[in-house]
């Protein structure tokens, strides 16, 4: 019943074939070095994945500019400097047999005040969080300047040997602040009404295409809804996506922290968001789905909803090697829990990941000892 998930999947502009319908989900890995420079653990946590089966990896956020950086340890591919580091990862996915995707990526009001302490973001309005900065409102120049800095960061991922790039529009991070009216109150062409708060994001993916071509993957992640009031709603969502759709890009990929919740905003709406969008989408780009899937049986739902692709998060940090031993008939021995000694030297975590997982408990499950 598993075969569904390893079939291969060719996206519809690049003409990139997916060796299957399994992808590593973006996650942060807090592990870079103070300049952006990505670390030999980082290299080795993406490849022992691609080499356990994962079809396509998806990296960790990538800053475009410094000042969107959102972690301490962030990747940044905002300078040619940062080429060197860049390669070795795609070369080392590569290497295994997977398609390479670099996720970039700008924090705008919710960059960590610890690289910076001064962010800016659509308009001066701080996070709905506690303790949160009020950002500044970009200019205009800043506006253009940040969205030729996603056209560049995508080159220079095609430059580093990357089979393209997956914009972040989701998890409350710039692309989103510019659509959500909770943190876009602008007045100018940048904001106001739905159409304008669109403008943003809408630019950047326009841009990216442009500068890599049609031989490169271009996919978005976003985020169906936020709990913010005033807030992004599904209906806002569908219709960015209608506007998506009818830009070349290769997948949307649809942020979940749970794959089977309902609404994040109506308590009473029971419905999956994939479904929905699905029904929105009506085939015009494929969708990538992603939110606490474990089982075989759980990644199967999101290609039963006609989704097309599928995203493994944390699971994939606890099991590296779960599409090969899915693949094997050896379900039953996939690890869903991190080790309570030693899982990163187990599970080829880097060790500030690690150390930041067992500081959070209930992020990612960990074994009873």
């Amino acid at each position: 019943m598993d075969n569904q998930l390893f079939t291969p999947f060719t996206l519809p502009v690049s003409g990139v074939t997916l060796p299957n319908r399994l992808a590593l989900a973006p996650m942060t890995t807090y592990s870079s070095t103070e300049d952006g420079t990505i670390t030999a653990g980082e290299v080795e946590f993406l490849r022992r994945r691609a080499a356990g089966g994962l079809g396509t990896i998806i990296t960790a956020a990538c800053y475009v500019e410094r000042i969107g950086q959102g972690f301490v340890g962030q990747w940044g591919c905002d300078d040619d400097r940062h080429l060197p580091s860049l390669r070795q990862v795609a070369a080392a996915v590569r290497a295994e047999g997977a398609v390479a995707l670099l996720q970039i990526h700008d924090a705008g009001r919710m960059s960590d005040p610890a690289v910076v302490p001064a962010p800016r973001a659509p308009s001066a309005v701080p996070a709905a969080r506690p303790n949160a900065l009020t950002p500044r409102a970009m200019g205009e120049d800043e506006i253009h300047a940040s969205i030729a800095a996603f056209a560049a960061a995508a080159r220079r991922a095609m430059q580093a040997g990357y089979h393209g790039v997956e914009i972040h529009g989701a998890n409350t991070y710039l692309l989103q602040q510019f659509f959500s009216p909770h943190s876009n109150r602008r007045d100018d062409e940048w904001g106001g009404d739905l159409e304008r708060r669109m403008r943003y994001p809408l630019a950047v993916a326009r841009a990216v295409r442009a500068a890599v071509g049609r031989q490169a993957v271009v996919g978005y992640r976003f985020s169906p809804e936020e709990t913010e009031e005033p807030g992004i709603t599904l209906d806002d969502t569908l219709v960015l996506l209608d506007r998506l759709a009818a830009l070349e890009l290769d997948y949307l990929h649809i942020s979940l922290w749970d794959y089977t919740a309902g609404s994040l905003r109506n308590p009473v709406d029971l419905r999956r968001r994939t479904p929905l969008v699905v029904e929105q989408l009506r085939g015009r780009v494929p969708l990538m789905a992603v939110g606490a899937i474990e089982t075989p049986e759980q990644a199967l739902l999101p290609l039963t909803d006609s989704a097309d692709l599928v995203a493994l998060g944390r699971v994939a940090l606890c099991e590296p090697e779960w599409p090969a031993k899915v693949r094997a008939g050896q379900a039953a021995d996939l690890r869903l829990a991190l080790p309570p000694v030693n899982g990163d030297q187990i599970c080829t975590l880097p060790r500030p990941l690690y150390e930041r997982i067992v500081s959070r408990p209930g992020w990612v499950k960990i074994a009873a000892e």
